[in-house]
């Protein structure tokens, strides 16, 4: 049932923020608008602290599921992952790279200090996202608009109107069709790599999905030691040999809690335990890291004005008039 409700919100929120990517009319934006204002990133870029403090306690409640619901890159990995990846069990549990998430995470801070949004944008998810879509989906999309009037034109129906399909410039292009060949062969070999090793957003709110209150626990007593959960896993984040879950990489998506019929698998309260010396280390480091990225974002704030993550907002300077 989890994973039902997981994937009926995420299909959902999928559908309706690439529909507000591709609308060329305008009109969704007005409805829809809300979608693009709930995203991490540019929530935070707004210092919009009502959404951030929404998802933040999200987060810490039933861990990584703005990755695995609210997020269109993370939703479009899933589908290209389950389309193109017909292998069975195709996954298996991989070491985290941490010192290189961190080291993403600190070269997409600097970049917002320095204000070159431009190189940020190439690892930002929503940004990702919505220069696919808007590149590689919306043409296709209006394409067929274009087909769907001159049918209805034949018909005496002007329903529909025609629109000139265009490229909005080329290095764009190149980026977009860059972007997406590497995102899919990422998620067609190795399901959410590109969340849990480059995106900066999924590195911020992983470790914060560490200390979650809900989160998937392993009884070892029932665990077979099958491994079918472990490798079914698109977050490569179980580890069977321990019976432990790496919480910064699992997105909860519900799909481990399907796979195993011995019900070893619960999506439960945390189990108490005291914190280790690495774990503490690990919530120093996430701490000074996470102040630092903020800290970025204030001073990227303080160079432009920007509404709600949107667009910049350039002051107007009244013409003189004879």
């Amino acid at each position: 049932m989890l994973r039902k409700i997981r994937l009926t919100l995420a299909t959902v929120f999928f559908a309706l923020i690439t529909l507000l990517f591709l609308d060329f009319t305008g009109t969704l934006h007005s409805y829809l608008g809300w979608m693009a204002k709930v995203q991490f990133l540019p929530a935070l870029l707004a210092m919009n602290l009502i959404v951030v403090g929404v998802l933040i306690v999200l987060t810490l409640i039933f861990g990584r599921i703005y990755c695995s619901i609210i997020c269109p890159l993370g939703v479009m990995q899933d589908i290209i992952a389950r389309v193109l990846n017909r292998k069975k069990n195709p996954y298996k549990y991989s070491p985290p790279r941490t010192m290189l998430r961190w080291v993403i995470l600190a070269i997409f801070a600097l970049t917002m200090i320095a204000g070159v949004g431009s190189i940020a944008s190439f690892i930002a998810p929503y940004s990702s996202y919505g220069r696919m879509a808007q590149n590689l989906f919306q043409p296709i999309y209006i394409g067929a608009n274009n087909l769907l009037a001159m049918v209805a034109e034949h018909y005496d129906s002007y329903a529909f109107y025609e629109r000139e399909v265009w490229v909005r410039s080329v290095p764009t292009l190149i980026v977009s069709v860059a972007s997406f060949i590497v995102i899919t062969v990422l998620a067609m070999r190795n399901g959410r790599t590109y969340c849990n090793t480059v995106c900066p957003v999924g590195t911020i709110l992983g470790y914060i999905a560490r200390i979650s209150w809900l989160k998937i626990n392993i009884d070892a007593d029932k665990c077979k030691n099958c491994r079918k959960c472990e490798r079914n896993c698109k977050a490569s984040c179980i580890d069977i040999t321990t019976h432990t879950v790496d919480y910064t990489r699992c997105v909860a998506c519900g799909n481990c809690l399907d796979d195993c019929k011995f019900d070893a698998l619960h999506y439960s309260r945390s189990k108490s335990s005291k914190p280790s010396s690495t774990t503490t280390e690990s919530r120093r480091k996430f701490l000074i890291g996470t102040g630092a990225f903020l800290a970025s974002t204030a001073l990227a704030k303080g160079k432009k004005k920007i509404d709600n993550g949107l667009a910049i907002i350039e002051d107007k300077e009244q013409p003189k008039r004879n």
